[in-house]
């Protein structure tokens, strides 16, 4: 037992160092998610390995990211949520904002209604901040859910996705680089996609080369090859260009769910060089944040 004195100096002193320990620990156990991965978070998808993750606030970013590079500007990452549906897009019935894509300093959005609009909206951002509104009319069997734009690396090609049991996906001419998308017409489905193993619920896509997509899905009612929240690549037989192609999607692996409120719902996704970027917005008391998880490609 210490006595008084120095003793009790001693004491004190050790008592501070205990707290000044907990203290530490504390802070580190709620600081870790936004650093480096943690055990037992998947830190490798395929060849992406994940580096960290950091919480943004969920009105801006709950459905997307795109890296933009402007003429002059660093690259910089945008992003998309049901904040950015403005109010005049509302009271055209436009309710819900997906997935955008980037190229060239452009910035594509795509916007959904009731299915009662039979029609899906995308809204073309310039580098001049100029926007633009691009509607197309439902073909015959596609559904109105408009989840994600992934522009192909040539820029000439956007590919779209739909929602639930997917076997394919939707290809449409680029605005502004492609003559076949025409201002003041309907914007015309160009090709589809067919897959050769059927996905679900697609939330985002991206290009990591001309022949390549990485998506990332949610379905936890139903996992999509196993995986409730998975980064999934799909192999095309050719560059994008406005016909009729093949597909072959394949897991990744399973996607990080670090959230204190029960399973976060994945989102977007933006491929950007050796970068890779995924969303997921939380739920429940946890709603107003989202995850940004990202990734390095090895090697």
């Amino acid at each position: 037992m210490l006595s008084d004195g120095r003793g009790g100096t001693l004491l004190r002193g050790v008592r501070a160092l205990l707290a000044a320990i907990a203290v530490t620990m504390l802070v580190a156990a709620w600081a870790t998610p936004a650093g480096a991965p943690m055990s037992p978070l998947p830190d490798r998808a395929g060849r992406w390995r994940l580096l960290g993750w950091r919480p943004v606030p969920a009105s801006g970013a709950d459905q997307g990211v795109a890296t933009l590079s402007l003429p002059g500007s660093r690259e910089r990452l945008v992003f998309r949520g049901d904040g950015d549906v403005s109010g005049s897009l509302r009271a055209r019935g436009w309710w819900h904002v997906g997935d955008p894509g980037s190229a060239g300093g452009y910035l594509l959005a795509p916007y959904q209604g009731q299915p009662s609009r039979r029609a899906k909206l995308f809204v073309l951002t310039a580098p001049d901040g100029r926007r633009s509104n691009w509607l197309h009319r439902l073909a015959p069997g596609e559904m109105v859910n408009n989840s994600f734009v992934a522009i192909a690396p040539s820029r000439h090609w956007f590919v779209a996705g739909e929602w639930g049991r997917m076997t394919r996906l939707l290809v449409f001419p680029m605005p502004a680089h492609n003559a076949a998308a025409r201002p003041g017409r309907d914007l015309p489905l160009a090709a589809t996609i067919r897959l050769s193993r059927q996905v679900r619920n697609l939330q985002g896509c991206g290009f990591a080369s001309a022949t390549a997509l990485v998506c990332t899905a949610n379905s936890p009612d139903a996992p999509v090859f196993g995986v409730s929240h998975g980064l999934i690549a799909i192999t095309l037989a050719h560059p994008v260009n406005g016909r009729q192609m093949s597909g072959r999607p394949v897991l990744l692996g399973a996607l990080p769910q670090v959230s204190r409120c029960g399973q976060a719902e994945t989102e977007g996704v933006d491929v950007h060089g050796d970068r890779l970027v995924v969303v997921a917005h939380e739920r429940g008391a946890c709603r107003g944040r989202v995850d940004v998880f990202t990734y390095r490609a090895a090697g």
